[in-house]
């Protein structure tokens, strides 16, 4: 089965942010592969995947050979304003609601180098982009 991000974050440059929100994550390696490689197929500069837990942040080098970087790392649990659903479909809209916000919500009482990740990647890709599903969800 081919791969197919939850969210992606458009602008005019085209894909700006690619998203997998996953409610669990039985193989952090395969998933992280199948992320990149969409990413580097989509010249797509940043790639999120999420779970109720954690968030990991890659960073496309642009470089030859292509190579995507994970460049950060981050507990969520302090983050969310309240618990993620446990249903995948709406942990993905959870996920979508709060990129949504991300920019207008400064994130209070979060490590600092969160903060700092959320200036560098994110807010860049959500400011001038559209949020949106990258699939129907069915609940």
């Amino acid at each position: 089965m081919t791969f197919q991000p939850d969210i992606i974050v458009t602008g005019p440059d085209g894909v700006t942010l690619v998203v997998e929100a996953k409610v669990s994550l039985p193989n952090l390696g395969r998933t992280e592969e199948q992320l990149r490689s969409y990413m580097i197929g989509m010249q797509c500069p940043t790639g999120l995947l999420i779970t109720p837990e954690r968030m990991w942040i890659y960073r496309d080098l642009f470089s030859s050979p292509p190579s995507v970087e994970r460049v950060g790392e981050f507990d969520m649990r302090g983050v969310w304003q309240q618990q993620p659903p446990a249903n995948a479909s709406l942990f993905e809209l959870f996920v979508q609601q709060w990129l949504e916000r991300v920019a207008q919500q400064p994130t209070k009482g979060v490590p600092g180098n969160f903060t700092q990740a959320v200036r560098e990647y994110l807010l860049p890709a959500v400011e001038s982009g559209d949020v949106r599903a990258a699939h129907p969800r069915y609940s």
